[in-house]
């Protein structure tokens, strides 16, 4: 009887492969298979790209097509094509990686993936490896505190829950908002009554070559913004060191 492989889920961080940790270098180049969410076979996948100064073989590498929108039905087939896949090779006691951008837990691909892998194969061992995310990774570039003492934060995608904001910034010393790139507009609207208690700060592609951070919301209005966006709001208080230091 082969032995049952390990299913790990590897978290590789924003962008930066020098946020990757240790721990994710090493199981990336002892695992067997790695695979990775990708929009095509064709098409690049970004946590792949993340990891190409490891030098893995590039056969080692399998894209595995998401639909990333938020069509449920549709990106439940893509889960479980995946899962397929990986269970094929978890029971012939191989072992493999799913990498994600950011964190494996944190608004990620590999929860809906492990679910279905374990309803596949429901001895699988599953290990997983923290990366940082990127709402770390922005605050960390702006030089703002995302929670200190007594406070409390709050994080949601950009699509779903602006009309929660005001409750949230009375309650929250920080809010990150994140893949805010077609929300922008509402966004402004809905920060129109805070403009002098917040501070806002907006960050793209964080830890890459194409990073982009501003503290002026307003000079977003008409650009297409990139699917990896987010904006941090912190509310203006005393003892307050953090600031922003500039793209």
């Amino acid at each position: 009887m082969k032995p049952v492989g390990t299913f790990w889920g590897v978290g590789v961080g924003p962008g930066d492969p020098e946020l990757m940790t240790l721990k994710a270098a090493r199981i990336l180049t002892e695992v067997d298979w790695i695979f990775c969410p990708a929009e095509s076979m064709q098409g690049t996948s970004f946590a792949a790209r993340i990891v190409t100064p490891l030098g893995l073989p590039a056969e080692k590498i399998r894209p595995s097509i998401l639909c990333m929108s938020r069509q449920g039905g549709a990106a439940q087939q893509g889960y479980r094509r995946a899962a397929e896949a990986i269970a094929a090779e978890l029971r012939q006691g191989r072992s493999v990686a799913w990498i994600t951008e950011g964190d494996p837990l944190f608004y990620s691909t590999f929860p809906p993936i492990a679910e279905e892998v374990r309803r596949l194969y429901p001895e699988v061992r599953i290990e997983i490896v923290p990366g940082v995310s990127s709402v770390q990774a922005a605050a960390a570039r702006a030089g703002v505190p995302l929670a200190q003492l007594d406070e409390a934060m709050a994080v949601l995608p950009a699509a779903y829950g602006l009309e929660r904001l005001p409750m949230l910034l009375d309650s929250c010393a920080t809010v990150a908002l994140l893949k805010v790139h077609s929300m922008i507009e509402p966004l402004l609207e809905r920060l129109a009554d805070f403009k002098n208690n917040i501070q806002t700060i907006y960050v793209e592609k964080i830890g890459t070559s194409e990073e982009r951070l501003t503290t002026d919301l307003h000079s977003l209005r008409g650009q297409k913004l990139p699917y990896f966006s987010l904006v941090l709001l912190r509310r203006n208080q005393a003892g307050d060191t953090g600031k922003e230091i500039g793209p």
